[in-house]
Formats: C-alpha cells, sequence, structure tokens
C-alpha cells in the first residue's frame, strides 16, 4: 500500500500537519505541494490525502483545480480529507463545505486539523484582517490529537 499526501498552504500551516502527519504513517507516503507540482500522477497510490488552508471559506485554487481535473481517479482510490481553519466553532461544515460534496462523501477520513496565525508570514491586508478580529500576536493552534486520529485510520487499512 502506497500513499500520497497531496497539500496546498499559504503560510505554511497545512505543510507543518502533512510533515506531522507523514511521520505517523506506517507505509511508504509521499509528500506533495501543489503549489510546486502542477498536476502530480496519482495512478500509483492507493489512498491520496488532500489537505488545504481554507481562507475565506475556500481552499486554495491550486486544490480545487487539481480535484476538477482528477475527480473520477480520486474517486476510485482511498481519500482523506484535512483542512487548517480558523473557526474552530465552524470547523466540521468548514471541512465538509471545503472539498466538493461527492468527494467529501467519498473519503473514508475528514479532519479539522487547527489553524495557525503567524504575523510575520502575513501581508499588510491579512495582518489588518486579523487585528480587526482582535488577534495581536501569532498563535499555533494546530491540533496533534486530530492528526494521530487521521493517522490510526489510514494505518488501519
Amino acid at each position: 500500500m502506497k500513499n500520497c499526501i497531496l497539500f496546498t498552504t499559504k503560510h505554511g500551516s497545512a505543510e507543518k500537519a502533512a510533515l506531522s502527519l507523514k511521520e505517523k504513517l506506517n507505509t511508504e507516503t509521499d509528500i506533495i505541494n501543489l503549489k510546486n507540482v502542477e498536476n502530480p500522477d496519482i495512478s500509483n497510490y492507493d489512498t491520496v490525502i488532500l489537505g488545504a488552508s481554507v481562507y475565506i471559506g475556500k481552499i486554495q485554487k491550486q486544490m480545487r483545480k487539481f480535484i476538477g481535473d482528477n475527480l473520477n481517479e480520486l474517486l476510485n482510490k482511498n481519500i482523506a480529507l484535512f483542512i487548517m481553519a480558523g473557526q474552530k466553532e465552524k470547523a466540521q461544515e468548514t471541512l465538509y463545505n471545503a472539498y466538493p460534496s461527492k468527494l467529501s462523501d467519498h473519503a473514508f477520513a475528514k479532519e479539522y486539523f487547527g489553524y495557525e496565525m503567524i504575523l510575520e508570514k502575513m501581508n499588510f491586508l491579512e495582518k489588518t484582517a486579523t487585528k480587526a478580529q482582535g488577534v495581536t500576536e501569532s498563535k499555533s493552534e494546530i491540533m496533534h490529537d486530530a492528526i494521530e486520529k487521521m493517522a490510526n485510520h489510514i494505518n488501519e487499512l
């Protein structure tokens, strides 16, 4: 069994989560940032894990494009999905709505992995919006228990 973690990230949080997940998996796992590899070949993987940060309710366009271009093939794989998003109270709704419903319904594992707000990595508009929400310092709320939970689901396959 071979796994692939495909992710998109704006400031690195989804990459941190993807790397943490990879460390917990028992089988060979490749990790690919879709910002660096436009349309990777997933034909040799049994399980494909898709992870993305959510901004204004949407995953990044590279992930949306990859899913659109590969939906039929993805629906023939074991699929796991994760998101990084700031609104904890809406995490499950955001997770379900972030990916196309056909893919989300097909996934055997879906997890909210928390979020990070690293002010030093934000542009002026992002910092302004973040400060308007009352955030005045960087913080990391990555949910390592959720990463462990997903790894356990994948390792059980």
